[in-house]
């Protein structure tokens, strides 16, 4: 592994920390802001990811049955195994919330385009509900 994959991972778990904390306070346009940056981070750690895993390719032709090489391999992992369970961790809440937004904002369409009930009747009584049909009663009266 390579030690920029560290600071990638590191940027990742930035953005997401941020995308979530907006997300969580329903700011949606700074959440919308960060997703350039989301995907620039992904990019970037998948070609250290790649760099990586050519460079170790190259310098360690061990065969996958070798125990010396698994155990090596588990040791070479342990710095990165906390972030990527954060990132992980992140990655979950980020869908979750990313989920409950957009059923916020399509409930919000649907009550913004839908048409009122006409059932009900257009009259209030003094109480401040809807007045039943037969309780309805003028507002001016002639008197001639």
């Amino acid at each position: 592994m390579s030690a920029s994959i560290i600071p990638a991972m590191q940027r990742l778990i930035a953005i997401l920390e941020a995308e979530n904390s907006a997300l969580e306070e329903a700011r949606i346009p700074d959440a919308l802001a960060l997703l350039p940056d989301k995907q620039n981070a992904t990019k970037m750690l998948e070609q250290e990811v790649a760099v990586a895993n050519d460079r170790k390719k190259d310098l360690c032709p061990c065969c996958p049955d070798d125990e010396e090489g698994a155990v090596q391999q588990e040791f070479s992992v342990f710095p990165y195994r906390d972030l990527l369970e954060q990132m992980t961790e992140l990655g979950n809440r980020n869908g979750e919330l990313l989920q409950r937004a957009i059923t916020a904002q399509k409930r919000v369409i649907e009550l913004l385009t839908s048409t009122p009930a006409a059932t009900l009747p257009q009259n209030y009584s003094n109480q401040g509900a809807y007045a039943p049909a037969s309780e309805r009663q003028a507002f001016f009266t002639s008197r001639v």
